[in-house]
């Protein structure tokens, strides 16, 4: 089974963790990278791409949605 390659972009540390610690715990899923902002997300997918992505919906500078809506 293919897994999916994943994406965690959250600006609270704690919520980073307890992501990471249940896509770890999933045969399914790989964690490919984790953003602490909207910024470092976009740098990352210019350089790979992923099947999935948790976003926080309220970040600093960025939101999530305004985030979303600016990557294809």
């Amino acid at each position: 089974m293919k897994k999916l390659k994943c994406l965690i972009v959250d600006d609270e540390p704690l919520a980073l963790q307890i992501l990471e610690k249940y896509i770890n715990s999933l045969d399914s899923l790989e964690l490919c990278a984790k953003c602490a902002n909207a910024v470092e997300a976009t740098i990352f997918l210019h350089k790979s791409t992923v099947d999935l992505i948790f976003l926080d919906i309220r970040m600093p500078k960025l939101s999530g949605l305004d985030f979303l809506k600016s990557i294809s």
